[in-house]
Order: C-alpha cells, then sequence, then structure tokens
C-alpha cells in the first residue's frame, strides 16, 4: 500500500470520482442551513439532506466533494487512537441513480486498485435486519460484495450499528455497509465468523461504503419510503491517512501531528499523549467553528467552542502551564485555509476571540480555586454543597472541578453535589415565572403537543368566549375544582402566549359559578396554555368559558415591547447594524434587550439611545402592521432575527420609518403611548453579547422619584450640593483606600509566632520549614514571600491549631517540573497521618495528629532531606 500524503488521498478520491461520473461540488459551512434538527454538521450527506427527501433536484444524480463534520458526542472520547472532534468527510453520492451492486463495486475498487489496500486486510459490515422495524437482512449488500472478490469471512453481518441515520431526529436513513481496516494482532484479537467483531481497537473504520437511503424517519418514530432510493458515503480523511502511512493513531497524520509538535512543546511532558492530543483536536474544532462565525457562549452552537477552549485552558492550569494557543491557532489556518479559505479572512476575529475566552476562563478557574483552597475542608472532604457552588456561583465546570480536587487530593461528596444539583434543575424547570404553579415542562409539553393550533383573537380585542379542548392538572383531566393548579387549551383566545420574549397575558376565565385565575400564558406549538388556579367551582372540558385579559398588565407589556423595537432601532444608529438582537424578555414592569457587541456600550452612548427613543415617543407615531410574505418583508428592509424561525406570512411592525420588524407580539397603538423611556443598566451577559435593561410608563417614573429621593438623601449625608455628591464620594473613597493599606501594614508588620524552624540545602535546591501559630492568611503570605525572595526553592510551613496540622507546601518555578509541590506535601504528611494534595506549585492538607508535632519536626530535619536527595 503506498504511503500518501492528506492532500494526495483527498485528490485520488475526488478525482476517482469525476472519472466515474460524479460532479464534484463544493463543501457546506459546518453551521446547518435552515435544519433545526441540527447543531452543527455531522455527515458529509447532511447539507443534501433535501435532495434525498426529494425536495429539491441535485445538479446531476451523482456528486462527490469533502465535507469538514462536528461529532459532539465524540468530545469525551477525544484521546484515543481514532475519536475527533471535527474530522474531514470524503464523500460520494447516488441521488435515485445506482444503489447498492454498483455502490460496492465503486468502494472495492477505489480501495483497493486505486490506493492499494490489501484485501486480506479489508473487512466488510452488513446490516443484519430488524424484525421491530419491518427491515430484513441486507443480502443486496452480501452478494455486492462477494461480486467483488470478498471471501464470505470477510463479511461480518452486525445490528443496528448498520443502520445509519437520520442526521438529526427525523429525515432520510437506512441500512448501511462499511469497511473496516485490520491494523494488526497487536491491537486485539482476530476476528472469526460468528464471533465477536472487535471494532474499537483492532478493526479501524476507513469507509462507510454506502448508506442505502430508502426510509424517511417520521417525528412519531416511525418509517416511510422516500421517494428516491440512493447511496450515501463517506470515509473520514484522517483514518485513511492513518491506515495508509502506518500510523497508530490519527494523531500522527499530516492533518493532526503539526499541531501535537505545538502541545507537546507547550505542555513539556512528553508522555502525557491524551492531554496533547485533546488540545489539538479541541483547538482545531474551535478555530473551525468560530471561522464560520460562531461566538463562544452558554447555549448552543456557541456553548460547544467555548467548552472546548475551557478543557484546554483547565489541561494547561492543571499542568502549571501558562494557557496560550496563538501557535495552534496559526497551524490550523496554514493547514487548512487552501481548503477552508474563510479561515484566512477570519484569522485575526479568531485569535481575539480565543484569547478573551481564555483570559476569562483562566481568571475564573483561578478564582474559583483560590475560593476551593480558602475552604475549611474537614478530613480532605469537599462536600457536595461546596462543590455545587463552585460549580453554580464561581463558574467552574463540574469536569473541571473533578480534576482539580483529584490533583488535591480531595474527595468530593458526588451524591450530595448530585442532590444539590437536581434541586436547582428542578426549579431551572418550573415553567410559570408569575406564581408558585410549577409543573415538569416535559410533561406538560408532552400534554398539549399533538394539540390542535388555537386562534389568537387578542390583536383586537381583550375578552372573549371559547369552548374548553383539553385540561391538564398534573395528568388528563375533565375537571379542574377549587384550588387546583390547572393549564388548559381553548378553540380562541385572547390571552398571547409567552413567545418572541414577549410574557404571556394574566386575567380571568369564569364558567357560570368557576373561576380561574389565569397567571400566566404558554405557547406549547401553536396551542396557547392557561397556566392558573381555580379559585371558585370548577372549570370542565367541552364547556364554554369567558376569558378576561387583565388590561392594566397586557398595556404595560405593550409599551415595554414597542419600546424594545424602538431600542434596537435606536442601537443600529448609535453602535452598528452590527448590534443585532440575541434574545429579549418583556415583562409588565421592564424590558431587557440582548445584542451583539464586542465591549460596553460607553455611558455618552447610552444617553444617545435614551435621547433617540424618547424623541421617538414624543413623536407619537402610529403603529402601522402588515401581513405579507417572508420574502417581501425582507425585500422592503424589515428586521428578522437570526436564528429565529418564521412562517411562509409574517407581521411586521412599524413605527415610522426608523422601526420595522418581523414580530407576532402585541404593540402600542402610537408611541406616544410608552411615556418615558429610562435605561437602568448595561452589563456583560456573554463574551460578544451585551444587555440593556430598561423601564417605561409608570415604572419609568417611579425609577426617577426613587433615583432623586437617592440622591437628596446622599447630599443631605454628605452636607454637600446634589451636584456635588459624585466629587465627595470620591474624596472619601480615597480616604478609605488609604486606611485600609494601612490597616493591611499593620497587619502584616504584626509577628508570627514560630515554635520551629529547619533549613538545609540539597544540592541546588534550598528547603525552609517552619511550625508556627498564625492564622492561614498569615501563613500563606509569609509563604509567598519567602519563595518571592529567592532564598528558598522549597518551603514548607505548618500552622498549629487545637485539631489539626495545617500544612502548606511552595514548590519555585525553576524546580516543579521536577519537585511538585503537591508529591512534597504527601511526603511529609505520611509522617502524621495526613493526607492532601494540589499543584505543582502549590499544595495544602492536614492530619488531625496534632500530638505527633514533634515526629513530624524530626522528619522535616532528617528524612525529608533523604526523600530529597533521591530527586535532585
Amino acid at each position: 500500500m503506498e504511503k500518501l500524503s492528506s492532500i494526495e488521498i483527498r485528490q485520488k478520491f475526488l478525482e476517482y470520482f469525476e472519472k466515474n461520473d460524479h460532479l464534484k461540488i463544493s463543501p457546506s459551512s459546518i453551521v446547518p442551513e435552515n435544519d433545526p434538527t441540527l447543531l452543527f454538521i455531522n455527515s458529509g450527506m447532511a447539507p443534501l439532506k433535501n435532495y434525498f427527501l426529494g425536495r429539491d433536484t441535485p445538479p446531476l444524480p451523482r456528486l462527490a466533494n469533502y465535507q469538514p463534520c462536528i461529532r459532539t458526542k465524540d468530545i469525551d472520547d477525544v484521546g484515543d487512537r481514532h475519536h475527533l472532534t471535527i474530522f474531514e468527510m470524503l464523500g460520494s453520492w447516488s441521488i435515485g441513480d445506482y444503489y447498492k451492486e454498483r455502490a460496492c463495486q465503486l468502494a472495492y475498487n477505489l480501495l483497493v486498485k486505486e490506493l492499494g489496500f490489501p484485501p486480506e486486510r479489508l473487512y466488510f459490515t452488513v446490516y443484519g435486519g430488524n424484525k421491530e422495524l419491518g427491515i430484513s437482512k441486507d443480502t443486496e449488500s452480501i452478494e455486492g460484495w462477494k461480486k467483488c472478490g470478498v471471501p464470505e469471512d470477510h463479511i461480518v453481518v452486525l445490528g443496528d450499528d448498520n443502520f445509519w441515520g437520520p442526521a438529526g431526529d427525523t429525515g432520510p436513513c437506512g441500512p448501511c455497509t462499511e469497511v473496516f481496516f485490520d491494523t494488526g494482532e497487536e491491537f486485539g484479537p482476530e476476528y472469526k465468523p460468528g464471533g465477536h467483531f472487535d471494532d474499537v481497537s483492532r478493526y479501524i473504520e476507513i469507509w462507510n461504503a454506502g448508506v442505502f437511503m430508502e426510509l424517511n424517519k417520521q417525528k412519531d418514530g416511525t418509517f416511510k419510503p422516500l421517494p428516491l432510493k440512493s447511496v450515501d458515503t463517506g470515509s473520514g480523511l484522517e483514518r485513511l491517512a492513518m491506515v495508509m502511512n502506518g500510523h497508530e493513531s490519527v494523531y500522527e497524520t499530516d492533518l493532526l501531528k503539526p499541531l501535537i509538535d505545538l502541545s507537546a512543546e507547550m505542555l513539556g511532558d512528553k508522555t502525557d499523549k491524551r492531554a496533547e492530543r485533546m488540545i489539538s483536536d479541541h483547538m482545531r474544532a474551535s478555530v473551525m467553528i468560530l471561522a464560520e462565525g460562531v461566538m463562544p457562549g452558554n447555549e448552543g452552537q456557541g456553548y460547544i467552542p467555548r467548552r472546548l477552549i475551557r478543557k484546554c485552558v483547565a489541561a494547561c492550569i492543571a499542568r502549571n502551564v501558562e494557557p496560550n494557543f496563538k501557535k495552534h491557532i496559526d497551524k490550523v489556518v496554514e493547514l487548512l485555509s487552501d481548503y477552508y479559505p474563510q479561515l484566512k479572512s477570519a484569522h485575526e476575529s479568531i485569535n481575539y476571540n480565543i484569547e478573551q475566552e481564555v483570559n476569562d476562563f483562566v481568571a475564573t478557574v483561578k478564582s474559583a480555586l483560590s475560593h476551593m483552597d480558602g475552604l475549611d475542608l474537614k478530613e480532605n472532604k469537599l462536600s457536595g454543597k461546596d462543590a455545587f457552588e463552585l460549580v453554580t456561583t464561581h463558574g467552574m465546570p463540574y469536569d473541571v472541578l473533578m480534576m482539580f480536587a483529584k490533583d488535591r487530593g480531595l474527595e468530593v461528596d458526588e451524591a450530595s453535589f448530585e442532590k444539590h444539583y437536581e434541586e436547582h434543575r428542578k426549579t431551572s424547570r418550573v415553567i410559570s415565572r408569575k406564581s408558585n404553579l410549577s409543573t415538569d415542562q416535559e410533561k406538560l409539553e408532552e400534554a398539549f403537543l399533538s394539540e390542535a393550533e388555537t386562534i389568537f383573537s387578542g390583536y383586537d380585542m381583550t375578552s372573549d368566549t371559547s369552548k374548553v379542548l383539553k385540561i391538564y392538572s398534573d395528568k388528563d383531566t375533565e375537571v379542574a375544582s377549587k384550588g387546583d393548579t390547572v393549564y388548559f387549551s381553548t378553540e380562541k383566545t385572547p390571552f398571547y402566549g409567552e413567545s418572541g420574549g414577549q410574557a404571556g397575558d394574566i386575567g380571568y376565565a369564569t364558567l357560570g359559578a368557576g373561576k380561574v385565575e389565569i397567571q400566566d400564558t404558554l405557547k406549547i406549538k401553536g396551542t396557547h396554555v392557561h397556566a392558573g388556579v381555580v379559585i371558585e367551582g370548577e372549570i370542565r372540558k367541552g364547556e364554554t368559558v369567558d376569558l378576561e385579559v387583565d388590561e392594566r398588565n397586557r398595556n404595560a407589556v405593550k409599551r415595554n415591547h414597542s419600546a424594545t423595537h424602538l431600542l434596537h432601532a435606536a442601537l443600529h444608529q448609535v453602535v452598528g447594524t452590527h448590534a443585532v438582537q440575541k434574545g429579549s424578555s418583556v415583562t409588565n414592569d421592564r424590558l431587557r434587550f440582548d445584542f451583539q457587541n464586542p465591549g460596553p456600550v460607553s455611558k455618552e452612548q447610552l444617553d444617545q439611545i435614551e435621547f433617540i427613543v424618547n424623541e421617538w415617543v414624543m413623536n407619537n407615531s402610529s403603529q402601522a402592521m402588515k401581513v405579507c410574505s417572508y420574502e417581501e418583508a425582507i425585500d422592503s428592509g424589515a428586521m428578522a432575527l437570526f436564528g429565529e424561525k418564521y412562517d411562509s406570512e409574517v407581521r411586521v411592525i412599524s413605527f415610522g420609518p426608523d422601526s420595522v420588524e418581523l414580530c407576532g407580539g402585541t404593540h402600542v397603538t402610537s408611541t406616544g403611548d410608552i411615556g418615558l423611556f429610562l435605561i437602568t443598566a448595561e452589563s456583560s451577559v456573554a463574551k460578544g453579547i451585551r444587555r440593556i435593561e430598561a423601564v417605561t410608563g409608570h415604572e419609568a417614573i417611579k425609577v426617577m422619584q426613587e433615583r432623586n429621593n437617592y440622591l437628596r438623601q446622599a447630599s443631605d449625608e454628605m452636607k454637600t450640593k446634589p451636584a456635588e455628591v459624585a466629587t465627595k464620594i470620591k474624596e472619601l473613597k480615597l480616604q478609605m483606600k488609604q486606611k485600609i493599606k494601612e490597616a493591611k501594614e499593620s497587619k502584616s508588620n504584626s509577628e508570627v509566632s514560630v515554635d520551629f524552624e529547619t533549613n538545609f540545602k540539597v544540592g541546588a535546591v534550598s528547603f525552609y520549614a517552619a511550625v508556627m501559630t498564625a492564622d492561614q492568611d498569615a501563613i500563606k503570605e509569609k509563604g509567598d514571600t519567602l519563595l518571592n525572595q529567592g532564598q528558598y526553592q522549597l518551603v514548607c510551613l505548618i500552622g498549629k491549631e487545637d485539631k489539626t496540622l495545617r500544612t502548606f507546601m511552595w514548590s519555585h518555578q525553576d524546580i516543579n517540573k521536577k519537585i511538585k509541590a503537591g508529591d512534597a506535601l504527601k511526603k511529609v504528611l505520611e509522617a502524621v497521618n495526613g493526607r492532601g494534595g494540589g499543584r505543582p506549585n502549590f499544595a495544602q492538607g492536614g492530619s488531625p495528629e496534632v500530638q505527633n508535632i514533634e515526629t513530624l519536626q524530626k522528619f522535616l530535619s532528617n528524612d525529608f532531606k533523604s526523600w530529597l536527595e533521591t530527586l535532585v
């Protein structure tokens, strides 16, 4: 088998299929276009789904290309021989053209005749069928391989692993046949017909030679025949390069080895292969994702690069290495930009965004570790509550927390953590915001998911009459009585269901002697679900109810919603058109608007935005609404929200020429109804995402009055004019700062009682140890000072408390790769049955054997010196 570079393999693959009448097409973005079932493109066929569904016509029935793919489910497996987060798929397709036999022939000829694979080392898997799905054994593929000359003992019949797809929850799918390469006996036992087929270690999949697209999976889990029978093939370029060049793993190929070298250089530990592989893969994936305009964030697509980058940062911090990935970024661009030109144009922004993400997370981790190290831990155990707070309050991801806890010799109470986290999760899943109503969102969605769409009559009225279609109160029911929490739907309603950031309406539903206080309105698919409590009598399914929206609440929500549109338009004028909406929340008492911007909006800009919005309010522009096609709306200049899904017909809401948006919510009749617009806060939500909070109408007046009252009180207390309050505060802050500085200096100069001390030198390493009576902060400050002065490279300080020998160890950066603080600490604590751990440069722990302090002192003076001599 000839050794080929990845460039040569890619070229030979495409040329082969072009020679066999396939049209070479360009790769698609890894960000799916108009496909809500996928987070990222995860296969070569995913961008071509509509061809297989018969919705679009391909340029030719035979196609071939290379396509980058992201597999998020493989993230935790990265680091073994062949799993990757991002890989390049070489693919070929037949859409309604040739089928199984020709697909087998094309695959075999390419592998054996063109690329030179030895046929005796190739194995071919086929689908064994599934009686429950009504799908029979794939005998056609078996015969196809036999016609190519494949012996029967190299054809392996498998189960559901050989039924592929769909590339999402629904869509094209079917049985598949795959080609595996035998990497040799050193990786496991040889396959014998009827025995176990090891597709993890010894036999490596190099090509899915045919997913035979003949079925379309529906939302209910059933399958329907596709209009066309098609073939989808895919071969991972990295795996092909691995086996063709005799490498043990994909990380030795020319696609990844340059990155591995950079990771090894950075980590400085040639034996840490898994960390090297993880950083190389995760950086490559992050660069490719960011090149498509995805920003690191806490949700959706942005969460993946954030997770990957943070794992790389944590790996560096754990090894006492400064996380700097610029060389990795530059190398990815160098290796791949000829095939993915977006990398070159986005190079600068990728560098900036990854650097910012790294810096932010370094600060988060250091803060969390400082908090962890300051905890008063009993027997080196981290409680579930403390672990939960580190995760939820201090922002340390759980897997990162577990890694650092292990480094410090801490045992985490995982059961207690799970309990705290489950309680937090349940609280987060409560649906209703405005009352004590609570239910499981999944159960509620399941209950109303298949209900008919509700006719919304609330654009023109706030009261209506309609028949009750469904009642849910922890379960489906025909009737709900006084005191019951109830969720019900009707044929039509004036109640707006929470969507598009606008809060659901509140009000009342009456039925004879029965009355429901509606405390929220939800929207599940197209169904408006009224959520409330029966306060009088009962409500019955099938009967007619009078629905009355709380007009005062509705009007307050309308003011804030319309003000949000004006705010969006003003942002575009003042900050720029890049400040597109990323989220919003509109309730009766305030509005919150999230938008894209690399940094804070200045005070001057906020004042300008506030002025423009209030000017539009005073202009009293009338609301104009029209219903038109989505295309017509966009062509007319209306703003649509990125990521939002719109129907073919949309509502366009306009307030004069400046504010024109697609929107399904409720709005004021004219801008004057808003009354007053007041910005109350501007803050960061995530990297590159800012948030403005504001109030309108009565709430704005209330805030203005409160501000004036606070200012008057402050000026009275300071005995100064309101206009001079800020100057007075600055003077007081300077005075306070000086007093704090003096207090710190006084404290640091206070005596630390030293009960025992020793020092000695082993080779070039100077060691100092002391037992002292002082608080932890004073001990840590003393240790930092001793290390920074440069006289000692290894420092051990022991604080003698009533029940614990609290022990701290420092190791200078010049020696901590050879003599790690954690290792030295564990050695010291062995003398008194203590426990502890930490980083290479700092570690801490303790022992309950306070009575054995003299044993510890002797150990430090004698045995510890002998231990050091074995290392230096």
